[in-house]
């Protein structure tokens, strides 16, 4: 019998966060990838960025990450629309993944 491990959606937020998502994201990575190896989540796991509007590169470099690792993904709102706004979307899109 084989055991079902649990996927894990992390929603990050992101406003104008050029400068220390390339560092906050390879965090995310290494911690859910250590969780996968571990068998404690499933490999169908994922990191979503939001992007809220950021008026620099956040929604490029998200797009990138995307691009590199199937372990990313993201979402870009057209607008600023708040933190909590930028959360509900994220968790509202992870919610159509199951």
């Amino acid at each position: 019998m084989s055991v079902v491990r649990p996927v894990l959606y992390i929603v990050v937020p992101c406003y104008n966060e050029e400068d220390v998502l390339p560092v906050t994201s390879s965090l995310f990575l290494e911690k859910l990838l250590s969780l996968i190896k571990s068998n404690r989540i499933s490999n169908a796991s994922r990191i979503c960025f939001i992007n809220d509007g950021s008026s620099d590169s956040t929604w490029n470099i998200i797009a990138e990450l995307a691009k590199a690792d199937s372990h990313y993904c993201g979402i870009s709102l057209s607008r600023n629309r708040g933190h909590q706004n930028a959360l509900l979307a994220g968790l509202l899109e992870t919610r159509s993944f199951f």
